[in-house]
């Protein structure tokens, strides 16, 4: 299971006390129910994104990944690759990469024959249910959607819960401005686990701020079960599931 997988289970759960390798972010990332993904494009700005509270990163640059990896510690990297190679798989692999986002359309198979690094699906247009069906045999780390409708209604917060159900993994929202604590808070309850924003320090820190406000998801009552229009998000049943969030 790739650290990223992990942190973004920790982050299900609501679990901030063991984190295997992360301690020395814990005592500068707040408990939050959604992870604050940054991107980076060199290891320079590294620092200050971790600083900022950043829980996991992304680079869209194979040449300055190995750096960025030593230069990120434990937090977890990954890399944008839409087309990703066999050859390109192999150099983030070397690389010590967590997770490589790509593109299924555009990916060859050959790259992914291997459980590792974890895999992260780009999926930026609507697709149909049985499609999303098929991601599930892929065991992903998660799903980048498209930039979540300002405001969100609730049939497109429905939709959003559909394609992580469906495709059987959590979903990453893109985001390129500070979201407030109510609008993540409707992110979350559709299956966002990650918000993904440039990498801008003083972004990252607004976005964590704000991810830190989100109530943690109560449990129903008996007298409440079956009513809900949108089902909370929990940890998916445990952790003996592998395949839970």
């Amino acid at each position: 299971m790739s650290s990223f997988r992990t942190r973004l289970r920790q982050t299900s759960q609501g679990a901030r006390g063991r984190q295997m390798g992360f301690a020395q972010q814990a005592a500068n990332e707040p408990k939050s129910q959604l992870l604050v993904i940054a991107i980076v494009e060199d290891a320079a700005s590294v620092g200050g994104l971790v600083e900022a509270g950043a829980g996991a990163l992304i680079s869209t640059s194979l040449d300055a990944l190995a750096a960025i990896v030593e230069a990120a510690g434990e937090v977890p990297v990954g890399v944008r690759v839409d087309a990703t190679t066999v050859e390109a798989a192999e150099q983030a692999r070397a690389a010590g990469v967590d997770f490589i986002a790509f593109n299924d359309a555009e990916t060859d198979a050959e790259a992914l024959l291997e459980p590792e690094p974890g895999r992260v699906l780009l999926l930026e247009s609507e697709v149909d249910e049985e499609r999303l069906k098929s991601f599930s045999g892929m065991r992903l780390d998660a799903v980048i959607t498209a930039p979540p409708a300002r405001p969100l209604m609730v049939r497109d917060q429905l939709a959003l819960r559909r394609v992580a159900e469906l495709a059987g993994a959590p979903l990453i929202a893109p985001t390129g401005e500070a979201a407030a604590t109510a609008t993540l808070h409707a992110w979350r309850n559709a299956g966002v686990l990650a918000v993904l924003v440039p990498g801008d320090a003083a972004l990252v820190q607004a976005t964590v701020e704000a991810a830190a406000e989100v109530p943690a998801p109560k449990p129903q009552r008996d007298d409440e079960r079956g009513i809900a229009l949108v089902p909370s998000v929990t940890d998916g049943g445990g952790d003996d599931e592998d395949d839970d969030f």
